[in-house]
């Protein structure tokens, strides 16, 4: 029995188990909080994501894959990742979902409580659907597509539709903040390690059957922020990479992502160690502790954590997926502990609107920058209403 019909047969045992998920769910309920002591903070946010079908580059062209690897993405405003979000405890996000693909799409927010928070419900082509949710406990959470109604979710996530949504703590302390999402490529079109991939790829149900994944990206593209390795035999990487800064000694928060959809990420500082801020406090008014001065924290697909660090010495640190076949595809970024790193040198993709501003995500980074530049970026801003970002 081939492969293709293994997967189909496969398919269709989950879409016939799917077919009532509607009917499993039913009515939306009012939100139940895990914490009955948040505020709402009278802020109203509103952010909105457009679905579609996509090419882009998941690659740069280097020695591992020559030519780079173009690939048929979905994607929520045009990216992978789509738009970081970032939202206060008590504030309420109002989320408008416009649907300008071919296909089915949905969304599914892991910050809710309550179907009717969470899921958007299926979007079809040319329509949009609004709801909202309330920012009840602090953290870094997943968003991402849920087809429609299951039907096909592993396909959506593994072409890109993902994303992460802060919800910032009432007693959040400030740091350098940075978002960076770890996920898996299944590629028809790729033929492996060393060689050119055949044309635009898409996804392959055998490869993902399989757990055989061909890239594994950081905010959308192997090795986004690497630019080579390697110092008596260098391998250039990336000739056109960012690197993320930092001051030696400053507190700096990550919400690293891992949406998955199948593998785990071994997350690890390279020359560094790690404060894991994970779930929240007794209070529920700041981010619980984890582990502290870790070596390695396992993210498993579907969730994102909150790791701290300090990058103590000038000098270059590596953040990897310490399960090195993923290294080799591309799971790894670096960072630059350097002196004139400032609080808005951010690289593409990203950026965490901070605690306590207007900003709500999207395309507000350069805004953001101009608006809070010269070192007043981490410092809080004034809260405003009704602040949209696409």
């Amino acid at each position: 029995m081939t492969q293709k019909i293994l997967a189909g047969i496969f398919a269709s045992i989950l879409v016939a188990g799917f077919v009532f998920y509607p009917l499993l769910v039913g009515s939306p309920q009012p939100v139940k909080s895990l914490n009955t002591e948040v505020t709402p903070t009278g802020v109203n946010k509103k952010v909105t994501m457009i679905a579609n079908e996509t090419v882009v580059q998941i690659a740069p062209d280097n020695a591992l894959h020559p030519g780079g690897v173009m690939y048929n993405a979905y994607t929520f405003n045009g990216t992978i990742p789509g738009p970081t979000v970032g939202i206060d405890q008590g504030d309420n996000l109002t989320i408008t979902l416009i649907n300008k693909g071919k296909l089915i799409h949905s969304l599914d927010f892991h910050a809710g409580i309550g179907p009717s928070q969470v899921l958007s419900g299926s979007v079809s082509p040319g329509e949009s659907k609004t709801w909202s949710l309330m920012g009840i406990n602090g953290g870094g959470f997943l968003y991402h597509c849920g087809a429609d109604g299951l039907n096909g979710v592993w396909e959506h996530i593994a072409n890109g539709m993902y994303g992460t949504i802060v919800v910032h703590p009432q007693n959040e302390q400030k740091a350098k903040e940075f978002a960076v999402t770890f996920s898996e490529i299944y590629n028809n079109a790729d033929p492996g390690v060393f060689n050119e991939v055949n044309g635009t790829g898409s996804f392959d149900i055998g490869k993902f059957l399989s757990e055989d994944a061909d890239l594994v990206l950081t905010n959308g593209m192997a090795f986004k922020y690497v630019p080579s390795v390697g110092q008596v035999s260098k391998l250039e990487l990336n000739p056109n990479a960012t690197v993320f800064k930092v001051k030696p000694g400053e507190p700096t928060r990550w919400f690293i992502n891992n949406p998955g959809p199948t593998d785990g990420v071994a997350f690890h500082f390279i020359s560094g160690q790690q404060d894991v801020r994970d779930g929240f406090n007794a209070e529920a008014k700041d981010y619980g502790v984890t582990q502290l001065n870790d070596e390695n924290w396992w993210i498993p697909p579907g969730s994102t954590s909150v790791i701290e660090s300090t990058f103590p010495e000038p000098g270059v640190y590596v953040a990897v997926d310490h399960n090195m076949a993923d290294v080799v595809k591309g799971g790894a970024f670096a960072i630059l502990a350097v002196d004139n790193s400032t609080a808005t040198d951010i690289p593409d993709g990203a950026w965490v609107p901070p605690k306590g501003s207007e900003f709500v995500g999207g395309n507000q980074q350069a805004q953001w920058v101009a608006e809070y530049g010269g070192g007043q970026a981490n410092q809080t801003a004034t809260s405003g209403s009704n602040q949209t970002a696409a």
